[in-house]
């Protein structure tokens, strides 16, 4: 079926005189997880993660994924002839690279609605013809149609700020420019508003152009009840039609125009480059406002990770409990969302990744109905999960025993438990980045010659997306440079450093961490983090051999910390669970 598709997707392609097509995963908003109606590039491939690049020549495909997807790509794409490009390793070129060196003198086709900014303006640096054109719609059958739920509004008791106050406080940054956003979960956090047109992104499809005096949101009015339009309007803001964007981008003239070319499509480029336009690329102040959470969104996030780690017990109780041999990885993912569920989440916040010992060595493993593993009553269980609550986001990992483990696996388990506590538990001065901190969780594993292929930590918005930037932890460069961006109190980003032997088994260890202040003296502001995640680690992996005197002080102060967050919480049984889990060592 996927040659099938390729095949008449060539046909087009000859038609319009294009010897590459270009697909990514993202949407007309540049977003990371995107509506089923967006999933083009898994259409054309097989490939269901949640970020690649596809490109169709006249007589082969090649699909660009990064560490975390080399085994899954592999599995999904290579059955159906299509190469792998695993980002990462030798000789592997990043897609513009590698247009660069095989076809420097053809014709790329992209879609320009889903084509950042940046991408299509380093083709055409780079002299490669381009054509933006949408030839491959058309040709997809039974297309899922576009959400048309209603969006909801968010009260200032979970946001802490009014829609008015953030409009004002952007407006006073822009000085009169014009600034146009295309980022879903910006226009999202600034409105105040929710919706439900992306799985596990509670976000809406929208424009915001900022424009004048004016603020343009550019949406389907149908999905906004009367009273909240009349709201929006109260705050300044003009809602028109989704439609309409473009054209409206036509009208602008002589101005000053700030977009963020990684978050920006391209199609919009087109539009506003001309008329005596002057652009700038900058990141939008959004997305820094919605980075550094407030004090009430920090309080409740505090309260949305209890809620989170009451759920996530329940389940580790469970799991404890039942007959392994009838229960799959699937099984296992299905009750942690329904255990979320039950218990205040609103949604979860990703697809859950549940997998059993060597299927953990896929960083990004998802379990599929009637193609999963069975349990057992050995070995180890990773879990990477997360819920969406109105007090927050949350996302944690965590790898327990079933039974028997190697003293191999103990090992690991216990570096990286380490890892995880070297960074958590670091004091700095205020101005580091995550450029600068990664080597913290990093330099145990790599004492022994170990390494992960991703990022050490990720940004998490507040019941937003569970993957926000800035900030970003890891040694590496990535096209937006979030890594560079200064962490300052306020922020919450992920901890998860991990080790991931193919085969074989791979392990986890993830809290979400808020950064604070500390002490201020004559060499100046320090900086600290602090546990969000209220989950027990599964002390039954620890090697104490591979432990120092600062990570088992940290791990008892941690437990102790968990304890006495969940205790009011728990009918006896769960409180006694919990007492036996948090155990000094």
């Amino acid at each position: 079926m996927i040659n099938t598709r390729l095949n008449m997707l060539r046909s087009s392609m000859l038609k319009h005189e294009i010897d590459v097509f270009y697909f990514n995963t993202s949407d007309y908003h540049m977003s990371e997880y995107v509506a089923e109606y967006f999933r083009t590039l898994e259409y054309y491939s097989g490939f269901t993660g949640s970020l690649a690049t596809l490109l169709v020549t006249l007589k082969d495909a090649f699909i660009f994924v990064d560490g975390r997807y080399h085994v899954q790509a592999s599995r999904q794409c290579s059955p159906h002839g299509i190469k792998v490009v695993k980002l990462g390793t030798k000789n592997a070129l990043e897609p513009i690279e590698f247009l660069k060196k095989y076809f420097k003198n053809s014709t790329v086709g992209f879609d320009g609605r889903r084509t950042s900014i940046k991408f299509a303006k380093q083709l055409i640096k780079n002299n490669i013809k381009i054509k933006n054109v949408d030839i491959y719609s058309r040709l997809i059958e039974d297309r899922v149609p576009l959400s048309r739920d209603q969006v909801y509004e968010l009260s200032v008791k979970y946001t802490g700020l009014s829609r008015k106050t953030k409009l004002e406080m952007v407006k006073h940054v822009l000085k009169g420019n014009t600034h146009i956003i295309n980022n879903l979960e910006s226009i999202a956090y600034i409105l105040n508003l929710r919706g439900n047109d992306v799985p596990y992104t509670p976000v809406f499809l929208a424009y915001l152009v900022f424009h004048g005096n004016n603020v343009y949101l550019f949406m389907d009015g149908r999905r906004l009840d009367k009273r909240l339009i009349e709201k929006l309007y109260d705050d300044g803001i003009i809602v028109r039609p989704y439609d309409s964007y473009y054209k409206f981008l036509d009208s602008i003239t002589s101005s000053k125009i700030i977009i963020d070319e990684n978050k920006v499509n391209y199609e919009t480029y087109v539009h506003i480059n001309r008329n005596n336009n002057i652009l700038y690329d900058k990141r939008s102040v959004i997305e820094d406002m919605k980075s550094i959470k407030n004090k009430t969104e920090q309080k409740n996030m505090i309260q949305a990770h209890i809620y989170d780690g009451v759920a996530v017990l329940r389940f580790w109780m469970w799991l404890e409990k039942v007959n392994k041999n009838k229960v799959t990885e699937f099984d296992a993912a299905r009750r942690i969302d329904t255990c979320r569920r039950m218990y205040k989440a609103k949604d979860i916040s990703f697809g859950s990744i549940v997998a059993y010992n060597e299927n953990a060595a896929l960083m990004h493993y998802f379990p599929e109905e009637g193609r999963s593993a069975r349990l057992n009553n050995r070995g180890i269980l990773l879990f990477d999960t997360g819920g969406q609550y109105n007090e927050g986001t949350t996302d944690i990992t965590r790898t327990v025993a079933l039974g028997n483990v190697s003293p191999e696996i103990k090992k690991y388990f216990t570096l990286v438990l380490r890892s995880m506590f070297n960074l958590s538990e670091v004091k700095f001065l205020k101005g580091l980045n995550g450029n600068q901190l990664d080597i913290l969780a990093r330099k145990d594993l790599w004492q022994i010659g170990v390494d992960y292929r991703c990022g050490t930590g990720h940004g998490v918005g507040y019941n937003l997306s569970v993957h926000e930037s800035p900030p970003n932890i890891r040694y590496g460069h990535t096209d937006n440079g979030s890594e560079l961006s200064e962490i300052k109190p306020g922020m919450v980003f992920s901890d998860e450093p991990g080790v991931y032997f193919e085969g074989k088994f791979g392990i986890r260890c993830e809290n979400l961490l808020l950064c604070v202040e500390d002490e201020k003296n004559e060499y100046g502001q320090f900086l600290r983090f602090e546990h969000l995640t209220m989950v027990p680690f599964d002390l039954d992996l620890i090697d104490e051999d591979y432990l120092d005197e600062r990570t088992i002080e940290a791990l008892n102060r941690y437990h102790r910390k968990v304890y006495k967050a969940l205790l009011p919480y728990l009918d006896d049984e769960e409180a006694e669970f919990l007492k036996e889990k948090t155990r000094q060592i």
